[in-house]
């Protein structure tokens, strides 16, 4: 999720009924010409059924640094519970250590990758969270190696990906991806790789695409917060633009913190919300997107000095309370994944 996320979240949903119609009216877009490079094959990508994670209490870096076993158990337990077979989990170099990882951390993440096999998840690992040295390749190759040489050919990794919405606009951060895609390979052959997209304009995720045609991942994720009326159109405008590599909606959600709307019945319209959304996915034959996130954050959860930290909406996201309660969406979720 982007650090100063605040683009049209607060909107209030419209009726599903009639945008299921729209979609169901018109025709999938084409996947276009192939590129240069063969596409990867869609199967793996397209059984991704995933869900953004952080515990309640320990967003970002306190996941790590509040480390809380028994409290991730609890929560991968429930995430399988939607029917969910992908958990994501973010890593951040502040906290592991750079370049070379901290042994304890690493112990760390092995836990959670263990506690998500204990309950039937492989994890999809987002890489250099809260980072920006991108000249840096040098280090930037150490902490891969030093993080993940051990997950060679694990086949509780089902994604690997470089970096959470890089900019398609920083040349540094998009040279630094066009080195660091190809050496993911090298480290994890064989596992899928992606770079995400913030929720870009169409124009700037042609950029990317363009940027790194020559070294593309093997599928694009693009996180989705717009107007649930306008989901099918950008998406489809979105998967032409990463054909012919399989697009991924790695991120989508609406928070009912009810701090910031005046409308009384938050939790249902995260529901709606989720309907549309999952219907133009359906509709542009694309995966179940990817929930933000599995829980609903804590006073306090989220570290100070990220700007999420002091923005009430950031605390409101989750499919489940802080205690544990589901919200509506979380049947919503569960429906999805159950392809129905």
């Amino acid at each position: 999720m982007s650090r100063a996320r605040t683009v049209g979240l607060a909107v209030a949903v419209l009726c599903v009924a009639p945008l299921v119609l729209v979609i169901a009216l018109v025709q999938p877009v084409s996947h276009g010409s192939a590129g240069q490079l063969p596409a990867v094959r869609e199967g793996p990508v397209l059984g991704l059924k995933e869900v953004n994670y952080y515990p309640a209490t320990g967003g970002w870096t306190y996941m790590w640094s509040h480390f809380d076993p028994t409290g991730i158990d609890r929560d991968f337990a429930r995430t399988r519970g939607l029917g969910a077979n992908t958990v994501r989990i973010f890593i951040q170099p502040s906290v592991f250590g750079f370049p070379t990882v901290d042994p304890v951390m690493a112990d760390r993440l092995a836990v959670v990758i263990g506690l998500a096999a204990k309950h039937s998840l492989r994890v999809h690992l987002t890489l250099f969270d809260l980072w920006g040295r991108f000249i840096d390749i040098g280090g930037s190759k150490e902490w891969v190696s030093s993080l993940l040489s051990r997950y060679r050919d694990d086949p509780r990794i089902a994604v690997v990906e470089l970096r959470n919405e890089l900019n398609p606009q920083n040349p540094q951060a998009v040279a630094w991806a066009a080195t660091m895609l190809p050496y993911l390979s090298t480290v994890l052959p064989g596992t899928l790789r992606t770079v995400s997209a913030a929720s870009v304009a169409p124009k700037v995720f042609a950029l990317f695409t363009d940027e790194l045609k020559n070294s593309p991942p093997d599928f694009w994720d693009y996180h989705y917060y717009g107007p649930p009326e306008n989901a099918y159109s950008l998406l489809s405008s979105i998967k032409a633009l990463a054909a012919p590599r399989p697009l991924f909606v790695g991120e989508t959600g609406y928070s009912t913190d009810r701090r910031l709307r005046d409308q009384g019945m938050p939790e249902q319209a995260q529901a709606a919300y989720y309907r549309a959304v999952f219907a133009a996915a359906t509709a542009l034959r694309l995966p179940t997107p990817a929930p933000w996130a599995l829980n609903d954050f804590s006073p306090g959860g989220i570290p100070p000095g990220l700007p999420l930290a002091d923005k009430p909406i950031a605390y409101g996201y989750g499919l489940f309370l802080v205690n544990g309660t589901p919200k509506p969406a979380a049947a919503v979720v569960r429906k999805a994944f159950s392809g129905k």
